[in-house]
């Protein structure tokens, strides 16, 4: 009874009829997993449909030397439909991500199940159907982060007047601003205008604040760059994170569209 109720609350056996999942249900096997363990890898032939019974699994594959979870299945949820329904080895690799219970249904008893019963084979694509359109739906739903919103969350005061800084130091304002300054200093500080000017030519009171002003304008400016470095390095890793995360999707895609032309076939 327990197998049963597994099933019938699980929506791809659900709507079959009574006949049809008595007949599944006598072929199923309950297995157990600890932490950790590995349901099946990537490669591994496709001999078992699995229904959750209890715990969660995760779907991951490797990539650049690290793990991605691609979906996380817990009770009342199936998977690895797909190589079930197009034998073909496996694409991911199932891990326990707690104390797992499944119930696994025989490759054959579901292929034998499509074949006999047209009804079935239509159910079949139906839910793989509902499959897709959540996938489509979840792509809508897609949150790209942004940089530059990212970066500007983890701004520090001194940082910011950093940034302050080198835009006003490179602009054009700045350049005739400081321009202006010069002029008007080296008018004022002539005999023309005062008879005792407080820095008379050649301004060395003013070489001196230049020397100041170019010493601590230099570091400021090499902080704003470094953080730029750090922007670009955060820019490049989203991309990376984006690039994967399409690139799954549509692998994905192709892949329920090739499930759906072999049922639709068969």
């Amino acid at each position: 009874m327990a197998e049963r109720h597994v099933l019938e609350r699980v929506h791809l056996f659900r709507d079959l009829g009574e006949e049809q999942r008595k007949a599944l249900i006598a072929s199923c096997e309950r297995m157990e997993f600890e932490p950790g363990a590995t349901i099946f890898q990537k490669g591994d032939p496709a001999d078992w449909l699995y229904v959750v019974e209890n715990g969660k699994v995760d779907i991951l594959i490797s990539s650049e030397g690290e793990e991605i979870v691609l979906a996380s299945f817990e009770g009342g949820s199936f998977f690895g439909e797909l190589g079930v329904f197009d034998q073909q080895p496996r694409n991911a690799t199932a891990r326990a991500n707690e104390p797992v219970s499944l119930v696994g249904v025989p490759a054959r008893a579901v292929a034998h199940l499509i074949e006999k019963h047209p009804a079935a084979a239509r159910h079949f694509l139906r839910v793989v159907t509902q499959r897709l359109r959540a996938a489509d739906e979840m792509l809508s739903r897609l949150k790209i982060r942004n940089p530059n919103e990212e970066m500007d969350e983890q701004l520090t005061f001194g940082q910011r007047v950093a940034d302050s800084v080198s835009k006003f130091g490179g602009s054009w304002t700045f350049i005739i601003l400081f321009c202006v300054f010069l002029l008007v200093w080296a008018g004022v500080n002539t005999t023309w205008i005062l008879t005792k000017p407080p820095d008379p030519f050649p301004y060395i009171f003013l070489n001196l604040m230049l020397s100041m002003i170019a010493a601590l304008q230099a570091p400021i400016i090499m902080m704003s760059q470094n953080r730029q470095a750090m922007h670009d390095r955060l820019r490049a890793d989203l991309d990376y994170e984006v690039n994967v995360k399409a690139e799954l999707a549509i692998q994905a895609l192709h892949r329920k569209l090739d499930e759906l032309r072999a049922l639709i076939v068969q």
